[in-house]
């Protein structure tokens, strides 16, 4: 008798793919993206596979049907919002959080909350994501920044936030330049295996 269901057995394997994935990232920001800087600015990889990540492997919530609002109570309609971004994409993002702490002195909290919110405007199925995905990205990072140096103004840095706009709309247009090349390949690993489900169900 099998210990793990197949079920179970996917799961992990999934994680585990990610995990690598993940790692591969991070790998080639420390190898390529510090090499590459642009008036003293880089582009954020992690950032931008985590905002990425969360518009592909959004919600898995779907949305409501026009009977469940008229019975539903404001507090559950607002709680159903908030718990419709991404998990998954809160998850890479805290897995990208946790190796970005060895650089800068605290957790930056903005991955996972980026990851999150990147859940509510999930892109799978738009004709134009490729190049919807680049607003995105660019808004996203430009939030993630202002997070991210609040955070540390916060913790006794006040000197960060002078200089937010100079780091992050270069940063910005940077992980927007390079987020369509990021997203059509892993749109095409979410349908890959969305069909591969399909087909094991049926």
């Amino acid at each position: 008798m099998a210990l793990m269901s197949v079920r179970t057995q996917k799961r992990i394997g999934e994680i585990g793919i990610t995990a690598l994935v993940v790692c591969f990232a991070w790998l080639i920001q420390l190898t390529v993206f510090t090499q590459l800087t642009f008036g003293e600015v880089l582009a954020s990889l992690p950032l931008t596979f985590t905002i990425i990540w969360g518009s592909v492997f959004g919600s898995p919530l779907l949305a409501p049907r026009p009977n469940e609002l008229r019975i539903s109570t404001l507090g559950q309609v607002i709680a159903r919002q908030a718990l419709s971004g991404s998990l998954s994409g809160a998850l890479v993002g805290a897995f990208f959080g946790a190796l970005f702490a060895s650089v800068i002195p605290a957790y930056p909290i903005a991955y996972p909350l980026i990851g999150w919110i990147a859940g509510y405007f999930t892109l799978q199925n738009f004709n134009q994501a490729t190049f919807l995905v680049i607003p995105l990205v660019f808004l996203s990072t430009i939030f993630a920044e202002a997070v991210t140096a609040l955070q540390l103004a916060l913790m006794g840095r006040p000197d960060v936030l002078p200089q937010l706009s100079n780091v992050a709309f270069p940063e910005a247009v940077l992980n927007a330049l390079m987020a369509p090349f990021i997203f059509f390949p892993m749109r095409e690993w979410w349908k890959f295996s969305k069909e591969h489900d399909s087909v094991q169900t049926t």
